[in-house]
């Protein structure tokens, strides 16, 4: 079961206190409907188009009242629905186009997208740049209609009061020699934008009807009603500089405006699209959870059209003010209802959001009242002051223009509960009537010629004819451009059931007297028209016997002239024959040159190229000669150095053995050795070690007690001084192996790696302390460092180490010391006393007292 809400009703007659007004001169409020595509495929939708005037509305499941019970399928009634199919140039032709045409008819018009965020409202308004949507294409077709009757820029300037002032000609060059000299400070601004397409669209024509001895003049403004404050998009300044409010006025016809809007002229599409770029940069956008971009505010783009009757030569306007029509098509993109649940707005866009649905109620309460009004006939007061929408377009709903809505919707399940009060408000909008302004004819154009301006443009077209073939008669041409030939305006519809009925029949007669009298002039006047054609005609006759005479006699002498003519093209074939053989030969020895000279330039080109290549060939002999002359003489000089080296070598070779043996036979006997101190060591024995696969001796030497022979050594190891003590013996985690004599022994001994516990040293019975260090020393050889020290207990409990010796073992290779290897020589061929070589291979112990190690 569901519930059919018929939305559309006919027009009733409102019931008022003084009169009933008649039921023709009031129009309900056209609402269309236009559904929205479905973004996802997998989405759900709860209204679908079952007609071109039906939607069906189905409750879903996520709906808020849906397990209560109270929702019932629905059917809406509109003036005719758009489905998810329809076309941008589809909604235009029956929705917009009859407003253009109302508007060059002098009426005004308003129109306004309605929904709630993500509907598709500004697609519908402005579109994209594929699809045009309504405002671009009302431009292109007022423009295509209007073209050929626009005046020049500056006749008609705005007076600030919602009105228009026609300035003279020179007035409107001055302004017009002002803009260009200003040209770089103007307002507008060459900014592309692809959003809208600034081309005029191909699928529009002009539009019909047309009054051809009028002038017309565009002219556009763009407000936008942001929290509750209007906004002039269009005011003079940069983009970033910070808006002013503006207020809204009546102007002396009851009309409301915007006090101070800045009115752009424009005089094509593309100047208008310019203009509405302008405006859109600086409109509130902002970002929210149901719609990237969407509008903050409320936008009303606005098309002024400015007419007025040409003079009596059709040619200039008229300066009387009064004769101007002034029509506006105000094209309004609402800003979408919210619901602050879903969209989980805060801060500034939660208050826009509050402003955009009070504002909107305010219509929705304006829109109540109205209908309340006209169907019961109460005199309520609108509210249109509460807010500056429904205060701005106060003058529409009081019958001074059309008035249409587009109600744009999603059929997105999710946003059912918007869209069932989106359907509400539009079944209420189409109740409200609106009074059917009427047009008249202004008393000002009674007189005048229709056709005068297409008449003096063919006049100045013939004259301008005559001119160029510089004919006489130009001058002397004279018509009538002022001939009258109506009968005043149309009588206007009179209702006889008016209070003034008398007034109007007496006005009327006194119009019919007026035609009477008009009717005898035009007669009289048309009877000495007439007589004056016919004179004319017959004096048209007799000037054309004259010319058929003339013609005659010019014909025979062209007929003659034509035969020399002949007989002159005759002998110009042949002469272009004969010059066309010539020409041929001529061509072919043009040819013959071209090729014997192709031939020389490339035998020319053959020669060039061999001397190119010998000179080359020159050149690469001469520097591999220079070359191999340059290597030779180098290498002859190096086997020359290198013989004179190794004479060189030879000869100090020789001195050297000779010098030995000199100081060999003239060394004086070897004294013996004095006693050294005590605390010198024995003299080590060398023992043989093995490096690099060759057998030598390398000897660590110290200065000898006494003189008693080589001492005894272990050929194992060495006993340190101290190793009748129980050491504790700090080493590193990994030592390096000697394999040699000279290791560190000490037989009674506890190793440690690190002293992590105190006991290791004061609780044990270890009475010596040992850290032993191996590195490289200078030369790179391998350097063994023992530091000795005492263990002495402490009255605290703990121990102390007290450093007091140093020991240092160094172990060399006898092959990669030059030193020693020198000295081992030395020693074998006895050309070194024991002082030297004690003082050349002293090395050993190192003592140092005194050193302390910190407390443990």
């Amino acid at each position: 079961m569901y519930k059919v809400t018929r939305t559309k009703t006919p027009a009733k007659t409102p019931k008022m206190k003084t009169r009933p007004q008649p039921s023709g001169l009031r129009d309900s409020v056209s609402v269309f409907c236009r559904v929205r595509p479905m973004q996802c495929e997998s989405d759900l939708s709860c209204l679908k188009a079952i007609s071109k005037t039906t939607v069906h509305l189905t409750p879903p499941e996520i709906a808020i009242n849906f397990k209560v019970g109270t929702l019932k399928e629905t059917q809406h009634i509109f003036k005719e629905v758009f489905d998810e199919n329809s076309q941008q140039r589809e909604v235009f032709n029956v929705v917009a186009q009859p407003l253009v045409e109302a508007l060059i008819r002098g009426k005004n018009g308003l129109l306004f997208t309605y929904g709630v965020t993500g509907s598709g409202k500004t697609y519908t308004m402005t579109g994209d740049n594929q699809n045009q949507g309504i405002m671009p294409r009302c431009l292109d077709i007022l423009f295509k209609t209007i073209n050929d009757y626009q005046t020049k820029k500056f006749v008609f300037k705005p007076d600030r009061l919602n009105g228009f002032e026609i300035l003279s000609e020179a007035d409107a060059m001055i302004e017009r020699q002002a803009e260009m000299n200003a040209k770089f400070n103007k307002l507008r601004r060459k900014d592309s934008d692809p959003e809208i397409a600034s081309r005029a669209s191909t699928d529009v024509s002009a539009l019909s009807g047309i009054d051809e001895d009028n002038m017309y003049a565009v002219f556009v403004t763009y407000v936008e009603v942001y929290n509750n404050s209007v906004y002039d998009l269009l005011e003079e300044g940069s983009i970033q500089k910070t808006l002013q409010t503006k207020i809204i006025r009546e102007d002396g016809t009851k009309n409301m405006f915007v006090h101070g809007v800045t009115e752009v002229e424009v005089k094509s599409m593309e100047d208008a699209i310019e203009v509405f770029h302008l405006g859109q940069k600086r409109k509130r956008m902002g970002h929210t959870i149901l719609n990237s971009e969407s509008s903050r505010s409320h936008s009303v783009f606005t098309v002024r059209l400015v007419q007025a009757p040409t003079d009596i030569d059709g040619e200039y306007v008229m300066k009387d003010k009064k004769t101007v029509t002034v029509s506006q098509l105000s094209l309004v993109d609402l800003a979408g209802s919210e619901r602050t649940n879903r969209t989980k707005n805060t801060g500034q866009r939660l208050r826009e959001a509050g402003n955009i649905n009070n504002s909107l109620m305010t219509l929705r309460t304006c829109l109540e009242i109205l209908r309340e009004n006209q169907l019961s006939g109460s005199v309520k007061k609108v509210p249109y002051r509460e807010s500056k929408l429904t205060h701005l377009f106060k003058n529409y709903f009081d019958g001074e223009g059309i008035v249409k809505m587009i109600v744009c919707v999603n059929p997105r399940a999710e946003d059912y509960d918007e869209t069932a009060q989106v359907m509400r408000f539009a079944e209420m909008t189409q109740d409200v009537q609106i009074a059917r302004p009427a047009i008249s004819i202004r008393p000002d154009m009674a007189g005048f010629t229709p056709g005068r301006r297409k008449a003096n443009q063919i006049f100045k077209a013939a004259v301008n004819n005559l001119m160029a073939n510089d004919d006489d008669r130009a001058r002397y041409v004279d018509i009538d451009l002022g001939l009258v030939y109506s009968l005043e305006p149309n009588l206007q519809r009179i209702n006889l059931n008016s209070p003034n009925a008398d007034d109007l029949v007496k006005e009327l007669m006194n119009q019919l007297e007026q035609r009477i009298a008009r009717k005898k002039l035009l007669s009289s006047d048309l009877a000495a028209k007439q007589a004056n054609i016919r004179a004319k005609l017959v004096q048209t006759e007799k000037d054309m016997l004259v010319l058929k005479t003339e013609n005659a006699s010019v014909n025979a002498v062209l007929s003659h002239e034509r035969n020399k003519t002949t007989i002159i093209e005759n002998k110009n074939i042949s002469y272009e024959r004969s010059i066309d053989d010539l020409n041929r030969q001529v061509r072919d020895r043009d040819q013959r040159i071209s090729e014997l000279e192709r031939k020389l330039a490339m035998m020319e080109q053959q020669v060039s190229q061999k001397e190119i290549e010998k000179e080359r060939q020159k050149k690469k002999y001469t520097t591999k000669f220079a070359v191999e002359k340059e290597e030779m003489s180098r290498e002859l000089e190096m086997k020359l150095r290198a013989q004179q080296d190794k004479l060189a070598n030879e000869m100090r070779l020789r001195d050297e053995k000779l010098r030995l043996v000199t100081d060999i036979i003239n060394s004086p006997v070897v004294p013996s050795y004095k006693r050294q101190p005590e605390r010198e060591p024995d003299i080590v024995a060398a023992t043989p070690s093995t490096h690099a696969g060759t057998s030598s001796y390398s000897a660590t030497m110290h200065t000898p007690r006494s003189v008693r022979g080589v001492a005894v050594a272990n050929v194992r190891h060495r006993r340190s001084r101290s190793a009748g003590d129980k050491w504790l013996a700090h080493t590193t985690t990994k030592p390096v192996p000697l394999g040699t004599v000279f290791q560190p022994f000490l037989p009674n001994r506890k190793t440690v790696t690190k002293l992590t516990e105190l006991k290791d040293v004061s609780k044990s019975n270890t009475s010596k302390y040992c850290l032993i260090s191996q590195s490289a020393d200078t030369d790179g050889e391998l350097e063994t460092r023992l530091f000795k020290g005492d263990i002495i207990p402490t009255m605290t409990g703990g121990a102390q180490v007290v450093l007091n010796d140093v020991e240092c073992l160094k172990q060399s290779s006898p092959v990669s010391s030059p030193a020693r290897k020198r000295l081992s020589s030395e020693m074998r061929v006895g050309e070194l006393s024991p002082p030297e070589v004690k003082a050349r291979c002293s090395t050993g112990i190192e003592g140092h007292n005194n050193y302390k190690k910190p407390r443990i």
